[in-house]
């Protein structure tokens, strides 16, 4: 009798497991459906072990970035990821060893995948402490929307900067109250100065002092200087610290974080990889600086962009060499079929200010054959636009050999004086002293020369009217006022010197984009390609026009301020071209909600008929009017007209742009954006007064609610597509 062999079968069952071995070894996250048994008991919550506690960010319908550090003295730390259903952890979706890597600070980033849309899950990571398993905090997440999902009761809050020198984040407990599908920070997560006296706290319980002293930027004046992160450990100290606030962990142990950046994640009023504290006395581009600001930033933040190889158990890594210029940090989340949110990168690409900060004053932007010339491609005649120009001289011109060497020995010592080496100040008034100059400045600096030496040198001044000057634009004309500085460069610039700049420098092709050019490309194939109704735009900076219109005569301001100012080119009017264009473009795919930062202050802004914006206020940063009540004080000359400035400035920056509905400078805050599935729209800005960041009320929330003001908007559209910002409370 034959015996049958049993092989087939086994070779099945073989078969079989590995086709099990084989599926789970493809999938990113092995999962666990039953329940823990009785006798396991959850392991113990250790802050001490998690010090920044968890995250989640960039949440898709099927995925979520998950965050956190477990550090450790040296080594690599083994750390257990658990995701589930509910909030006791008995029905495990995910679990998977992974580890935290001590050449990223023992950060964690790890993409988990396979998830369902629109849902809720809860997640820990565990490390053992000697024999015992003991848990991060337990964080919430929440998946967006499946693709075809029709408009769902979406429910986000929007921030920017929240400096931590000196300040606490009170105004981010009322949103500990709301239920939040995901929080949206527009940038200045941290700030790079630690110690700056003009607006932070030196010593005491929120100052921050660099371990890595020799690495850190040493800025500002001897006796009023400060220290600026410039070393890797100084920008991952930076976060280290920012994310031990409970306030601001317990918010982001609620809610996926969908994160953008802005300077100081860099460096104040950057561009690319280059700095601003010097105002051109020196270069201050450094790709590695901004290498390592970038390499902290995504080890730190749940941001769900690949700069890095992704592991087989999901982890993203930072490869040095991906990080800037090739860093794309702009990207786009749909929250269902009828919500897009587009995030945009305005610091990485954007050029130089166009305005330089050691532009002399008294040189020419273009001279009068440059004007004459392009003109009339701008829609200008010479006739009618020359009057307004300045007056110059052409110091090449032999009729002006005589004065040459009074500018050259004034302006060398000038230069000198303001740091420049004694050679290079030199060579710059030979420079200079041969160059067109506006006759108003040459006046001014002659007049300086022949006070300071014996009359037997002193020179005779031009003319200060002349029917044979050339007119062109100098520096001055914009509001460039000082050898090396930020005003009149990158703020307080004279608004209709500026536009004129902007449309030259426009028609001769010598204004690059502010996005770059992929980015442009990118946004305007997201904006005609998407059909969602709602389309919300994260800019780290402001689109609202800012005018100060110093020509009131309440204000009172001496003669020569008396005109209208942009505030801050270093935002959005600083190319305003360009942002004018984009609203166009906005408009012609159905209109945006526009969401920005930056600048301190709330806006509402109705841009055109179907694009609107919201500015949110600080988080703890220092309010506008505290910013700018501080500056006016530095020249006595007109500190008066300044202190009244600021005083009204509520009302001024309301009164100089005709798109503004809502300006408030004043009060530190965030902003809700609620959405319902009836497709309304509703914006609420949560307002406190600036002293309320300046205590901890972290235990006294009753403190908090009793100075909050509300102040919300409805947005309302029309059978014709426009859509306006109507104030309800």
């Amino acid at each position: 009798m034959t015996r049958t062999s049993p092989a087939p079968l086994q070779s099945s069952r073989r078969r079989f497991l590995k086709l099990v071995v084989a599926a789970a070894a493809s999938t990113p996250f092995a999962s666990r459906w039953f329940p823990l048994h009785a006798e396991e008991t959850a392991p113990a919550v250790s802050r001490a072990l998690f010090p920044q506690s968890v995250a989640s960010g960039d949440p898709r319908p099927d995925r979520v970035l998950l965050w956190t550090r477990a550090p450790a003295q040296d080594g690599d730390v083994a750390v257990r990821l658990q995701v589930a259903d509910d909030a006791g952890f008995a029905h495990l979706r995910v679990e998977r060893e992974m580890t935290a890597p001590a050449r990223h600070d023992h950060c964690l980033r790890v993409r988990v995948e396979g998830l369902q849309p629109g849902q809720r899950y809860h997640y820990r990571f565990l490390r053992r402490d000697g024999a015992e398993w003991v848990a991060s905090p337990t964080g919430t997440t929440r998946t967006a929307p499946s693709p075809d999902a029709p408009t769902p009761a979406l429910r986000f809050a929007f921030m920017s900067c929240q400096d931590y020198g000196g300040r606490w984040y009170n105004s981010l407990l009322p949103l500990l109250q709301q239920e939040l599908d995901f929080v949206l920070h527009l940038g200045d997560f941290i700030y790079e100065s630690v110690g700056d006296a003009s607006f932070q706290s030196v010593g005491g319980e929120r100052s921050i002092a660099f371990a890595d002293t020799a690495g850190a930027l040493r800025v500002g004046k001897r006796g009023n200087d400060y220290l600026a992160a410039a070393s890797l450990d100084n920008y991952r100290q930076l976060h280290r610290q920012y994310r031990t606030d409970p306030v601001l962990q317990a918010l982001l142990e609620r809610a996926p974080l969908v994160a953008i950046w802005d300077d100081h994640e860099f460096s104040d009023d950057c561009w690319q990889d280059s700095a601003t504290y010097l105002n051109g006395r020196g270069a201050e581009n450094d790709r590695q600086r901004r290498r390592n600001a970038e390499r902290a930033y995504f080890e730190y933040m749940p941001v769900d962009v690949e700069v890095g190889p992704t592991g087989e158990d999901g982890a993203l890594d930072v490869d040095e060499a991906r990080l800037h210029p090739q860093t794309t940090l702009w990207r786009g989340l749909d929250f269902g079929r009828d919500c897009r949110l587009i995030l945009l990168d305005y610091r990485s690409h954007r050029p130089d200010h166009p305005i330089p900060e050691d532009a002399f004053p008294g040189a020419l932007a273009y001279d009068e054959a440059a004007l004459r010339r392009l003109l009339p491609a701008i829609g200008l005649e010479w006739a009618s636009l020359s009057p307004s120009l300045m007056p110059y001289l052409d110091l090449a011109d032999e009729q002006w050999k005589p004065l040459r060497k009074p500018l050259q020995r004034a302006l060398a010592r000038a230069y000198a004086g303001e740091g420049i080496d004694k050679r290079a100040a030199v060579r710059k008034g030979q420079e200079l002293s041969s160059s067109p100059m506006a006759v108003y400045v040459a006046r001014d600096v002659l007049r300086r020369y022949n006070d300071a030496v014996p009359g037997f040198m002193q020179v005779e001044l031009p003319p200060q009217e002349h029917a044979g000057y050339a007119r062109g634009l100098p520096w001055l004309a914009l509001g460039k006022s000082g050898l090396f500085s930020h005003l009149g460069s990158r703020y307080m610039v004279v608004k209709d010197s500026y536009d004129l700049l902007l449309a030259l420098r426009q028609a001769e092709g010598a204004l690059p984009l502010a996005l770059g050019e992929p980015q442009q490309a990118w946004l305007a194939q997201q904006l005609a390609q998407s059909g969602a109704r709602w389309k919300f735009v994260a800019s780290s900076v402001s689109m609202t026009p800012m005018v100060l219109d110093l020509s009131n005569p309440a204000l009172e301001a001496p003669e020569p301020l008396r005109r209208r100012f942009y505030l801050n080119v270093d935002q959005w009017d600083g190319f305003a071209t360009q942002r004018d264009a984009l609203v166009r473009s906005m408009d012609e795919a159905g209109g945006a909600i526009v969401l920005s930062g930056d600048i301190h202050a709330s806006f509402a802004t109705q841009h055109s008929a179907r694009t609107l914006e919201f500015t949110a206020p600080a988080v703890s940063s220092q309010t506008l009017t505290d910013i700018m009540a501080g500056a006016v004080k530095d020249d006595p000359a007109t500190a008066e007209a300044g202190a009244r400035l600021v005083a009204g400035l509520d009302r001024i920056l309301a009164g100089g742009e005709p798109r503004i509905r809502h300006a408030q400078t004043t009060r530190h805050g965030v902003g809700i954006i609620a959405l319902d599935p009836s497709g309304t729209c509703e914006m609420q800005f949560l307002l406190l007064p600036a002293q309320a960041c300046r205590q901890a009320l972290y235990d006294d929330p009753g403190r908090v609610e009793a100075q909050l003001e509300r102040l919300s908007f409805k947005v309302e559209a029309s059978a014709s597509g426009e859509r306006t910002a109507r104030q309800v409370s």
